[in-house]
């Protein structure tokens, strides 16, 4: 009697363990799997600047040779900045390049945005709608620390003024443009600017007269018309 209950157990045991279900696999997740990769960056934007050699050959000295300008929350690039004050597009700005120059007591600096979600002219037009306050903001480190060797004993501060005198332009230019000057107030020195657009790109070409004086706002003027075929070259590239 023992043994067959023994034995009748053994059989109930395993008939319990041969009804249990088998395990469920793991399911397939159909999401994609995330990616913490970040987003396309633009190529180089050096090459719409003109080269050591083609700024030689426009009678330019080379001040500082063209470097990408990396775009980031502490380095944030705005090509004119206008009424002093962060612009609607000036977040938009993707990616950069920049160069400086000299001839004689001009200071010419050259920076490149490109834009996401505007194209140049776009730019260009809300910017000469901004200029109506009258003024910009220098926010040039170079010139500053330059300007403090020249002759009038006087830096310019990094976050100059500058109060718009006049507009110009340049007949025969392709691009859209926007071209100004005007007068710091500090150390009594002139600047003038010339914008393009192109595509998505904007180049603004800025002198300033590193010794008071020297160069005139007319001078500058007729300085940036010279130098637009060598500029215009290479930022026209596509």
């Amino acid at each position: 009697m023992r043994i067959a209950l023994v034995v009748t157990g053994l059989v109930l045991l395993v008939a319990g363990c041969s009804a249990e279900a088998p395990a469920a696999a793991p399911k397939q997740s159909s999401a994609p799997p995330s990616s913490s990769a970040p987003p396309p960056v633009s190529g180089d934007l050096t090459k719409y600047l003109p080269s050591g050699d083609e700024l030689t050959k426009a009678g330019l000295a080379v001040g500082r040779d063209r470097l990408p300008y990396v775009v980031g929350p502490n380095t944030p690039l705005r090509i004119v900045r206008a009424c002093g004050v962060d612009q609607p597009w000036d977040a938009a700005v993707r990616n950069g390049a920049q160069a400086y120059s000299t001839k004689d007591t001009l200071w010419i600096r050259q920076r490149l945005a490109e834009y996401a979600g505007y194209t140049g002219s776009q730019v260009l037009s809300g910017l000469g709608k901004a200029l109506g306050c009258g003024k910009t903001v220098s926010g040039d480190h170079d010139l500053a620390f330059v300007s403090r060797f020249s002759s009038h004993g006087k830096g310019l501060p990094e976050d100059a003024e500058l109060t718009v005198k006049t507009r110009f332009s340049v007949p025969g230019t392709g691009d859209p443009q926007l071209g100004f000057c005007g007068q710091f107030a500090e150390a009594r020195m002139a600047s003038c600017v010339l914008v393009l657009a192109h595509g998505n790109r904007v180049l603004a070409v800025t002198t300033t007269d590193r010794q008071p004086g020297q160069a005139s706002m007319a001078a500058q003027q007729a300085e940036l018309k010279r130098l637009v075929p060598a500029f215009a070259a290479a930022f026209d590239q596509d």
